[in-house]
């Protein structure tokens, strides 16, 4: 070690390693230790925390040696605005800050205050403060961050008073190209188009006086979380961004939308002035109020995929007056189609696919996500496009054993979705006989899929076992202690692993995974582990997630069973074990939807 010049040491070795990695080498010799902490770590200039989540000492340890940082990307569900405080500098540019449970508004302002030179900056804060104090602080930091090139804010939380991004038209850099904001009134972003509308107006016509702030104000990308989407914005949203290239909409309605306050086909249409749009997202949530596009048929999708031939990436949902027609021809009139998503279509079915030809040939993902009227023929249909890498049929529960075998033939499928499939045991035999590369499989709520099933997926002599790292086999009944130990040894690659709400799982399968690097040479350790409502969990199965077990676990989820009420060995184990995450919310993996939730002290 002492005999390998510095430079090829830092190039070659530890250049090459991310931060788990390099700080997994400290603990081998005193020689790694110096090199990683006085040598690699100081020369990052990169460095993504997103997928741990740590507290205060774990990031003054990591960030205090980090001396050239321009890019830091933190995961801030244990931390306070005092923890950043020291590593907010004139030389960051990009800082993207989730989960920021416990981090107040405040810290915006310290952004514009120590930040002159940031360029791209996403925070998502939980909704605790007054609007008033946001606005406060957003100001400020709009003023102080003059170079912002990407900006992506959301609030999140159960009633968020949207009024939180009044008036930030009136500071927002004319550098920004990419805008993000969750959730807006529609009319604030009225108000901030027709400023954009006035900017463009200002720019082609020279005999209407220049404002110099607004003169260069030019966006490329834009992203609205509204409570409506009426025609009147989206046709404000043509005049005032022609050069839009990606436009994001997603609505939350509390009520029926009146009829002249909605999005028609009228709005779609409008759509057509924006000649550089390759990314079109359309969104009804059903989060607040069971309402769709009631206004939208097929002529206005005729409409749409007329206008927009150069779309490369669609996602709808919401669209229930749509059929087979409007779907099928955003399909063929879009010849450059690379992405296509369409959620909760009461009237899609297999005819919208039935005649491809030519078509699918370019796409590369495919989510068709609780259309019910979809069946095995449409997966039959698609398994002709070779470049497929992305198949999410989540809530079809039509689909069934007799279409897994076209999907066996997708070479490049890295992801697949069969959440409340038809599926059974012989349909994942052959699945584990073919030759396909997927890293990601959910099979979430296949209710025909047992313990045998599982082993035949993994132990078919294919080469899923070796390409999988993500399984979920959540809220399956057929699945219990047998299961497991075939996980543990057959799926080396697996790194996360959900088995919620499966009733038949017992301490025996934590010990089983527990003992995993035991069971096989060159597994990879599991990185999250979500055993939410395993009610066949005992206290006992708490001793597992002590050191030595479990080295490289940085999320787990034990909401719902009795380990979440042993608060006194949480304690122990979160003292041991730093950067690990407990969460005992009944939180999906890793929190990323739901954190704002979290009830104090619940981590």
């Amino acid at each position: 070690m002492e005999r390998v010049p510095s430079a090829v040491l830092n190039k070659e070795i530890l250049g090459r390693l991310d931060l788990e990695a390099l700080c997994s080498l400290v603990c081998v010799n005193r020689a790694f230790r110096f090199a990683v902490e006085s040598q690699a770590i100081p020369s990052l200039s990169s460095l993504n925390l997103c997928t741990i989540s740590p507290d205060e000492q774990t990031l003054i340890y990591i960030l205090g040696r980090c001396k050239s940082l321009y890019s830091l990307t933190v995961n801030c569900l244990r931390l306070q605005d005092y923890s950043l405080y020291a590593f907010l500098t004139p030389t960051v540019q990009e800082l993207n800050l989730w989960c920021c449970s416990s981090l107040s508004y405040q810290i915006l302002a310290s952004l514009g205050h120590n930040c002159p030179n940031l360029r791209v900056l996403m925070l998502e804060f939980a909704d605790k403060e007054s609007p008033d104090v946001f606005q406060s602080n957003l100001a400020i930091m709009l003023s102080g961050c003059l170079h912002l090139e990407s900006l992506s804010l959301k609030i999140r939380g159960i009633e968020v008073d949207a009024s939180a991004f009044h008036s930030i038209e009136h500071f927002l850099p004319n550098t920004i190209k990419t805008l993000k904001l969750q959730p807006v009134l529609e009319c604030n972003a009225l108000l901030l188009l027709r400023r954009l509308c006035r900017n463009l107006l200002e720019t082609e016509n020279p005999c209407i006086p220049t404002s110099s702030y607004y003169s260069s104000f030019n966006l490329w990308s834009l992203s609205l979380v509204l409570d409506i989407i009426t025609d009147e914005l989206l046709m404000t949203i043509s005049r005032s961004l022609p050069h839009l290239v990606e436009l994001d909409l997603e609505d939350r309605p509390n009520k029926e939308p009146l009829a002249d306050y909605d999005l028609t086909n009228t709005g779609l249409q409008s759509l057509g002035s924006c000649h550089r749009l390759t990314g079109l997202s359309l969104i009804r949530s059903r989060l607040k109020h069971q309402g769709t596009f009631k206004r939208i048929n097929d002529m206005g999708m005729f409409l749409l995929s007329e206008g927009c031939k150069g779309l490369e990436s669609v996602r709808l949902c919401g669209f229930s007056k749509v059929s087979d027609a409007g779907f099928a021809s955003i399909l063929h009139s879009c010849q450059s189609l690379k992405k296509f998503e369409v959620r909760n279509a009461l009237f899609l079915s297999d005819l919208a696919f039935h005649d491809l030809t030519g078509v699918t040939c370019a796409l590369v993902e495919v989510r068709l996500l609780w259309c019910r009227l979809i069946t095995s023929e449409t997966v039959k249909k698609l398994a002709s496009s070779r470049s497929l890498q992305v198949l999410d049929l989540g809530g079809c529960k039509s689909i069934a054993d007799s279409c897994l075998r076209s999907i066996s033939g997708l070479q490049k499928l890295t992801e697949l979705n069969l959440t409340g499939a038809d599926v059974t045991d012989s349909g994942l035999s052959v699945l584990g006989q073919g030759n396909l590369s997927i890293t990601n499989l959910c099979l979430r709520g296949c209710k025909r899929v047992t313990d045998k099933g599982v082993s035949h997926l993994l132990c078919g002599g294919g080469t899923i076992s070796q390409s999988l790292t993500v399984l979920d086999l959540g809220y399956m009944p057929g699945i219990s202690d047998k299961t497991i130990p075939t996980i543990a040894a057959a799926g080396i690659g697996i790194i996360d692993l959900c088995i919620r709400s499966c009733f038949y799982v017992t301490d025996a399968s934590v010990e089983a995974l527990a003992r995993k690097k035991l069971c096989q040479d060159g597994s990879k350790q599991l990185r999250r582990l979500d055993l939410c409502n395993c009610i066949g969990l005992t206290a006992d199965s708490l001793r597992w997630l002590r050191r030595p077990s479990f080295q490289g676990l940085h999320w787990l989820g034990i909401g719902k069973t009795r380990l979440a009420s042993q608060g006194d060995t949480i304690t122990v184990i979160n003292k041991e074990r730093p950067w690990l995450t407990m969460c005992l919310d009944g939180c999906e993996m890793g929190c990323h939807d739901g954190w704002q939730f979290h009830r104090q002290g619940s981590l």
